[in-house]
């Protein structure tokens, strides 16, 4: 299978990049400048190194690539029903804490997960406890 390059004429300085190969290799940075061939970039861990364009994927030319193709609909397609409902709560600090610390753990799958689990198990009980309210869900 042959190794897809980019084109290294859409490096920009501040673009985002990943090393893929050499030393540096998965190292992260920030393009700073190009000259005589090389990239000038701005490792997260360390100082400025210069590499080749074709040991990088630059993250912020596939965004920029991606945009261009699809500007009205980037991320995942729209379902025709949506399952989802966006809505914020105010929590108790330490209760978001504590459910935190119940995913790091493995307790729980997810803060999003357990509440809509724990939500819909008390709704239903409410709905259980009226008898003309029983709702099918």
């Amino acid at each position: 299978m042959e190794e897809k390059l980019q084109d290294p004429s859409g490096f920009q300085p501040g673009d985002k990049i990943r090393v893929r190969s050499g030393p540096y290799k998965g190292a992260r940075g920030i393009i700073q400048a190009e000259s005589n061939g090389l990239l000038e970039i701005q490792l997260d861990e360390s100082g400025i190194v210069h590499i080749v364009s074709k040991e990088i994927t630059n993250y912020s030319l596939a965004a920029r690539r991606a945009w261009k193709a699809m500007p009205k609909r980037a991320g995942r397609p729209q379902l025709p029903v949506p399952r989802k409902k966006m809505v914020s709560m105010r929590l108790d600090v330490d209760v978001w804490n504590r459910l935190g610390e119940a995913v790091e753990l493995g307790l729980i799958p997810s803060r999003e997960e357990v509440v809509n689990i724990w939500l819909r198990q008390q709704l239903d009980s409410l709905f259980n406890e009226v008898p003309h309210l029983n709702i099918a869900t």
